[in-house]
């Protein structure tokens, strides 16, 4: 059989089992039951609307120790200030409070009392909680909702089977989403007629840096194996209100990065990453550069991609002079050569574009361009019109970055 003490835990464990079914974003949002696990950095104090007794409006507004507005809502007025017992004067004596403290008591002279009662933040915030109490001795249950907006976020219940005050709060691990929050009494021993709520503890978005980028990705154009390409370049803006701590830079795969930041970024400064592609093998490369630093959402990415190629040409562009129409120009060679370490295979050399039949290629590479060895395209120009006249041709091959292009233009006369 167990003894009191023990039974009374397996209550608690089987409340809060059952009570924490209600929340809505379980993954996001999370139940506090302590002032030290609420970890707040500001609150608001009730002591600010008046000493003990004092009656209050069914809306009011008050300020946190870090100066943001807090508007409050009652189910109706004639709530009060209620100073905790045996400070003198005071007005509650229940157990549980902190003696001298000032209690919102949600008086049941006119509305019932039961609440809810409604904290509308002027700014978002990232948790809130408090100590409450059901006026009429015996067990009570609390509940918590917090919204974003309109947007319900989620809520939670907490028994107390002794009747005693009861902390009860919520964290948002996502970040500042919360901009009201309701509390209120669900159950009671026998009927719920009021209660009171300590000093508000909040979790209140404080300033701190924060990293914006111009991109989060880079795309490389084709890249000759074993050449660096010309750098991109991306710019970091510390758009927080304090100074940003970088620990690291880091770019990874055939990518590699020189930046202008150092190891701190004051708030509201500059500076450049710039990142360059050098490609070890054909084909898509992966790769990304990674800021580790003191701002939230550390570390940041830039991913980055490029296409390694073995194929390189001499030109990859071609003009003729001009020429007179039906006559052929004189022909111009491109080569093609291979730098990669295994033979490059071609399954067609073709033309296209807008006056493909201006043009004319022929080729000596055949199918296959062994590692190392180069093959000639030659090409002509004969046109079939008088002016502006200009097509490209495609080599299709598996050498990374397929098809290759050479772009041709001539004018006729």
């Amino acid at each position: 059989m167990l003894n009191p003490v023990r039974r009374y835990l397996l209550l608690v464990v089987i409340a809060l089992t059952f009570m924490m079914v209600g929340t809505a974003w379980a993954d996001t949002l999370k139940l506090v039951t302590s002032p030290s696990s609420q970890g707040a950095n500001d609150s608001l104090n009730w002591s600010q609307q008046g000493a003990d007794g004092k009656v209050l409006a069914a809306s009011f507004s008050g300020k946190t120790a870090l100066g943001s507005t807090v508007t409050v809502g009652l189910a109706g007025a004639n709530s009060v200030i209620s100073v905790v017992c045996a400070a003198s004067p005071c007005s509650w004596t229940g157990t549980g409070f902190t003696t001298g403290h000032s209690l919102l008591w949600t008086s049941d002279a006119v509305n019932g009392g039961t609440g809810p009662v409604t904290l509308t933040f002027a700014k978002g915030v990232t948790g809130l909680g408090a100590f409450i109490q059901a006026d009429l001795p015996g067990p009570f249950t609390a509940k918590i909702q917090v919204f974003n907006g309109a947007t319900s976020l989620g809520f939670f219940t907490l028994a107390s089977s002794t009747g005693t005050a009861t902390y009860i709060g919520v964290l948002d691990q996502t970040g500042p989403n919360i901009t009201s929050a309701v509390v209120s009494l669900t159950t009671c021993a026998t009927t719920c007629t009021d209660f009171a709520i300590d000093t508000v503890a909040v979790n209140a978005a404080v300033g701190g840096p924060k990293v914006q980028l111009s991109s989060t990705s880079l795309t490389f154009a084709t890249q000759l194996l074993h050449t660096t390409s010309a750098a991109q370049t991306v710019t970091l803006t510390n758009t927080g209100t304090t100074t940003l701590s970088i620990t690291s830079i880091a770019a990874s795969g055939d990518f590699k990065e020189t930046n202008t930041c150092g190891s701190t970024v004051l708030a509201g400064a500059k500076c450049t990453i710039s990142v360059t592609f050098t490609p070890t093998v054909v084909g898509t490369r992966s790769g990304k550069v990674t800021i580790t630093d003191n701002a939230g959402g550390s570390p940041q990415t830039i991913s980055l991609t490029g296409v390694g190629t073995q194929v390189k040409l001499s030109a990859a562009s071609v003009a003729f002079p001009v020429t007179k129409v039906g006559v052929t120009s004189a022909a111009k060679t491109v080569t093609l050569t291979n730098v990669g370490t295994a033979a490059l295979s071609i399954t067609g050399v073709t033309l296209g574009g807008t006056n493909p039949g201006d043009f004319s290629q022929s080729t000596n590479c055949g199918s296959s361009v062994g590692a190392a060895k180069s093959c000639a395209i030659t090409l002509k120009f004969k046109p079939k019109a008088i002016g502006s006249r200009s097509a490209t041709v495609s080599i299709a091959d598996n050498g990374g970055g397929s098809p290759q292009t050479i772009h041709l233009t001539g004018t006729g006369n």
